[in-house]
């Protein structure tokens, strides 16, 4: 059986991706709600955990087999579409010398979840390690919902997760420079989905030929020894 004949059907991976989604469902549960984000993080991640496991569990042994090859490619093609992201809107401002500051959100993430009363240097990377994590378990919920990965899916999946941002951060953080914040945004986006699902559709791939490679040649028996033939 190959790894997409076992992958379960898109009715139940669908329900897999609410736990790496919980980071960002949580983030847009605080700012619309002011709620705690460890809390609402916390709260989408058990009642995301409860669901996956509760489809694991009816899934045969293929199925779980295949879903968890395919989460292991979407971890490394979500954390390598997430240095992408990271790596295009830095040199986009420092290309064009802007004023927008594109690390500033990781501050403000770190205060979320430790507070103020901290070294700014912890605080910066309790907020970088949030984002890391967001944009990894994303690259797991869109390997999870696309069947057959592509670069083009991922730039679609990037672009709807950069009209959610556009919708919610500029209210949120009242940014000032909202034309730079938007290209910038939107750019990498654009670069993290598009590099998400060429390395999702790589892995895939190779998945797919793995396990449909040539069988093992069978063994043959030894010829007879003469002297053992009556």
């Amino acid at each position: 059986m190959t790894a997409n004949l076992s992958v379960p059907a898109l009715r139940r991976r669908i329900f897999l991706i609410g736990l790496p989604m919980a980071g960002g469902a949580g983030l847009v549960l605080h700012i619309l709600t002011d709620i705690s984000l460890p809390l609402a993080i916390g709260a989408f991640a058990l009642l995301g955990a409860a669901v996956f496991g509760f489809v694991l569990s009816r899934l045969d042994p293929a199925g779980r087999r295949a879903l968890r090859r395919r989460a292991g490619v979407g971890l490394v093609a979500g954390l390598i579409g997430t240095l992408a992201y990271d790596a295009a809107r830095y040199g986009v401002v420092a290309l064009f010398d802007m004023s927008f500051k594109p690390f500033h959100v990781f501050h403000i993430f770190g205060e979320l979840f430790i507070g103020t009363n901290h070294p700014d240097a912890l605080i910066f990377a309790v907020g970088l390690a949030y984002h890391i994590s967001n944009g990894t378990f994303f690259g797991l919920a869109y390997t999870m919902v696309f069947r057959r990965p592509s670069w083009w899916t991922g730039a679609l999946w990037g672009i709807g997760l950069e009209l959610c941002m556009a919708f919610l951060y500029p209210t949120w953080l009242r940014i000032q420079m909202l034309n730079e914040f938007l290209e910038v945004s939107a750019l990498g986006h654009v670069v993290y989905g598009a590099t998400l699902g060429a390395v999702a559709a790589a892995g895939i791939s190779r998945l797919a030929a793995r396990s449909t490679g040539p069988a093992a040649a069978p063994v043959e028996a030894p010829a007879p020894n003469p002297s053992e033939v009556p």
